[in-house]
């Protein structure tokens, strides 16, 4: 746990490259923060039960994400089983010592995200909600960290050994995103009016929501009556987590380290080219020309789609944008309906469009960072002339196998909206994405692929280099929505910034090596 408390947390990402001494601190101090707006529903919401099924969800939601993202790695975790395995412990006294260890810093995450919620219903409801809240609030935990034990254990026994981290990382892009996307789009579509008129009465239905399980005691004991209906979710809610304990520690955990010390072992090389591979020679034959551009093309390729922490920084960001997309066009005040029904009607889909110019940058950002950094020594050994041809293969696959694939998921809804109309909005603002991406790698030209730790990367985001990440997909979209009303502007624009992109690509390959810091 000393180790675990100097590792930084997602959550809270410092900008600071210095020895981290007290990450929780900062954990912590954020999810405080974020209970507030949880806490702000029992004000608005006028029955106890709703409100706090509200909140549990919330913070069952919250923690679950904590989990993926910050404690998966402790349930995976194979380094100590190099020392423990050959000892006399048996599987069950690491599984409960992995779970004692999530354990106590999920509940310590749950406090603080409840904290505004323990304080403002204190206040409201009196000392009784103070002493039955936190109660709740550890079966909450202990449901999470069982289910998620569980969840782990079947998968790594039913699964394939090399298919298994794929479907972890997979699933916690999934519920990320899908985090992300409940916090900023339930509201917006409920509305503060949904809420204050919103109540939950103990239905049939309420017996499968885990939240419920946990709200209904606390309810009861704060109106000082318990119907049948709350003593039966109480039991499941104090129950379900027992008999999690029992199915985890008695009947899975045996097997289960040695199951993860099968995925550390060596998988023999296929001779058969996988479809990522050919996918890469076909591109890579048809928009390069140099075999060193060539060679970054593949190499960027293939990385990136074997990369596991590649994509769990990168994925989750398409997600995030596409969400944040979708909150600016159902922004507006009325009903879902009828914002859906007025989106032919108005230009948001130039936000759809270049939601995806900004996307396409970002991933230049990532693909100068690896936890390998250390063989980029092969470039600096290699006969390579110019390692401006190694920039361009670069962003040429990330265009490729990226930005064919954004803008497609981009230009099929914009066209079932809006109609054949938009065809020259979507190649110009597919130009602009290729001339953008050509344009803000000179920013980093000086950066070869995968030869910088992922440590540089709180720093740089500090600098302009972010703002000018955002600023110029900004000022293209506006330049390319007063086009919208020249006529054929749009259209005469496309082939200018055609021309546009050759001398910027041009720049970038010339780059030369005193130009690149040395190894």
């Amino acid at each position: 746990m000393t180790i675990d408390n100097r590792k930084e947390k997602s959550v809270a990402q410092r900008k600071s490259d210095k020895e981290i001494s007290n990450s929780m601190i900062w954990v912590l101090f954020m999810y405080a923060f974020l209970g507030l707006f949880s806490g702000m529903l029992l004000v608005m919401i006028p029955s106890l039960f709703t409100a706090l099924v509200l909140i549990q969800a919330m913070i069952m939601v919250m923690t679950a994400v904590a989990l993926i993202s910050d404690f998966s790695s402790v349930l995976l975790d194979t380094t100590d089983n190099a020392i423990l395995q050959f000892r006399p412990i048996d599987d069950r006294t690491m599984a409960v010592a992995r779970i004692v260890h999530i354990s106590i810093y999920l509940l310590m995450i749950t406090l603080s995200l409840s904290l505004g919620s323990l304080v403002i219903g204190t206040i409201k409801y009196g000392l009784m909600f103070t002493l039955t809240f936190p109660v709740s609030l550890l079966f909450s935990v202990l449901f999470i960290v069982f289910l998620s034990n569980i969840f782990y254990v079947l998968l790594i026994k039913i699964s394939g050994e090399e298919r298994f981290r794929d479907i972890i990382l997979y699933f916690q892009i999934f519920m990320a995103v899908l985090a992300l996307g409940s916090y900023q789009l339930l509201p917006r579509l409920m509305g503060a009016s949904f809420l204050k008129n919103f109540s939950m009465e103990i239905s049939w239905w309420t017996f499968f929501i885990p939240p419920a399980w946990v709200a209904a005691p606390v309810e009861a004991a704060v109106r000082g009556v318990m119907s049948g209906e709350a003593l039966v979710l109480t039991l499941i809610g104090i129950g379900l987590p027992v008999l999690f304990v029992i199915l985890v520690v008695k009947f899975l955990a045996p097997g289960f380290n040695k199951a993860l010390l099968k995925l550390e072992m060596t998988v023999p090389i296929r001779e058969k080219k996988s479809p990522g591979r050919v996918l890469s020679m076909f591109f890579s034959r048809l928009t390069t020309f140099r075999p060193v551009e060539r060679f970054a093309f593949e190499l960027v390729w293939l990385i990136t789609g074997r990369d596991r922490k590649f994509k769990m920084k990168t994925y989750p960001t398409f997600g995030y944008w596409f969400i944040i997309t979708a909150v600016l066009a159902l922004g507006g005040k009325g009903r879902f309906s009828h914002m859906i029904q007025n989106l032919p009607a108005s230009k948001i889909y130039l936000v759809f469009l270049y939601t995806g110019c900004m996307l396409i940058p970002m991933t230049l950002f990532q693909i100068r960072l690896s936890d390998q950094f250390q063989a980029a020594w092969i470039y600096h050994v290699l006969p390579i002339a110019k390692p401006g041809e190694i920039f361009r293969g670069a962003v040429k696959a990330m265009m490729i196998k990226f930005g064919g694939i954004i803008f497609l998921l981009l230009a099929i809804p914009t066209l079932f909206i809006w109609g054949p109309a938009v065809i020259d909005d979507i190649g110009l603002a597919f130009v602009n994405m290729i001339f953008i991406t050509y344009a803000l790698s000179l920013i980093n030209k000086n950066e070869l692929p995968f030869a910088k730790p992922y440590g540089i990367a709180r720093e740089a985001q500090t600098r302009v280099t972010g703002f000018l990440y955002l600023l110029l997909p900004i000022f293209l979209g506006l330049v390319h929505y007063g086009l919208t009303y020249i006529p054929f502007g749009v259209l005469i624009m496309v082939p200018v910034i055609m021309v546009l992109i050759w001398p910027v690509s041009k720049i970038i390959a010339r780059t030369l090596w005193t130009k690149i810091p040395p190894f």
